[in-house]
């Protein structure tokens, strides 16, 4: 257990009461300090500059919350951490608005189909039908006959497993894994403008 600085103890009361002169000695005495953190994830000066008036804010809003112990360290290790894990947060968030949310084909299939049209069937769209089943045509029989069953002729997934001879379970791993294949297919469509692999 650490024994707590008067000094930090002091500046810190200043910040949550956001006394000038106590926060005009915090950016001075730990800007470097948040700045160091801030170089392991932004080279850009205007993204540092950027993530730096984050962290700081982020930071007052913490001591704001007494979350600074100073039982467990000094304020410029506390502050470090807070600022580490913050830029680790916001990378993280940055990161998954880039990212598309991907999910298993199948995982939220609901019992029964949608039988209301599809945008494309709404828009009488013969192209995408016609590279659709262009690309139905290069899927295994069984992934065609799957497909089949359950989006054209709206079948139940425990009505396809009967039909099929399998379980409720194999039908919906086997069913998905069709899913996966046809669009893998209808992706390479889409970016080489060939129907095939």
């Amino acid at each position: 257990m650490a024994t707590p600085d008067p000094e930090e103890l002091l500046l810190v009361e200043g910040l949550k009461s956001r006394d000038d002169a106590s926060v005009k000695d915090f950016l001075e005495r730990y800007r470097s300090l948040i700045f160091h953190c801030i170089g392991q994830f932004a080279r850009d000066s205007s993204q540092r500059d950027d993530l730096y008036q984050d962290l700081v804010i982020h930071v007052l809003e913490r001591l704001d919350r007494d979350a600074f112990d100073p039982q467990r360290g000094s304020l410029g290790t506390w502050l470090y951490r807070v600022a580490w894990c913050r830029c680790v947060d916001l990378r993280r968030r940055e990161s998954a608005r880039r990212r598309p949310q991907l999910t298993m084909a199948g995982d939220d299939m609901p019992e029964k189909v949608d039988q209301s049209p599809s945008p494309p069937e709404l828009a009488g769209s013969k192209e995408l039908s016609g590279v659709v089943r262009h690309a139905m045509d290069d899927l295994l029989p069984e992934e065609r006959t799957l497909l089949n069953l359950r989006f054209v002729d709206g079948m139940a997934l425990g009505e396809i497993g009967r039909a099929c001879g399998i379980s409720l379970e194999q039908t919906k791993y086997r069913l998905r894994r069709a899913t996966v294949a046809l669009r893998r297919r209808l992706l390479l469509v889409h970016m080489t403008g060939k129907a095939s692999l």
